[in-house]
């Protein structure tokens, strides 16, 4: 089977957004909770209206390719000019931005901690289900869009002493 991705098309936003590809239960796509929760809720709480669809990587990453995708669904979807909207990868702008505040080094001093989990807003649904805070062992950080990745995990784990 082919590399998919999904594409998140956000109709108050106007924007598209890749997200990695996930298969399981939607309660636990992490990834997808937070995005919508962080980029398209309204204040109310009410989240945007908009439509998840999967496209297989090797046609997202051909531009000739993704253009007429992106004018397809301009098309069937809103009748709207496809140029309408502006494609993003989810979070991957805003894990640039951090890593232009860190001078664009890979010796991240924040790397992974709590600030940087990206998590639901469910807090005040949690505390009147008498839950915990929310944690899981699938959590999604900022940090696992960063460019400086890599070297920031190889760093972390060094410091946790498992590399020698």
């Amino acid at each position: 089977m082919a590399e998919e991705i999904r594409i998140l098309r956000c109709d108050q936003c106007r924007t598209l957004e890749e997200i990695s590809d996930y298969e399981g239960d939607p309660k636990q796509d992490h990834v997808l909770q937070v995005l919508i929760a962080q980029k398209h809720t309204a204040e109310s709480g009410i989240p945007h209206v908009g439509q998840l669809m999967k496209v297989e990587k090797r046609h997202w990453n051909s531009p000739s390719t993704r253009k007429q995708i992106l004018r397809q669904l301009g098309k069937e979807t809103t009748g709207l000019d496809p140029e309408a909207y502006a494609a993003d990868a989810a979070f991957r702008t805003d894990a640039m931005e951090c890593w232009k505040r860190h001078l664009r080094v890979a010796e991240c001093s924040d790397y992974k901690i709590t600030e940087r989990r990206l998590t639901p807003n469910t807090a005040k649904e949690r505390k009147e289900a008498g839950l915990p805070k929310y944690h899981s062992d699938k959590d999604v950080y900022l940090c696992d869009f960063c460019p400086a990745k890599a070297a920031a995990q190889e760093k972390h784990f060094t410091k946790l002493g498992l590399y020698k």
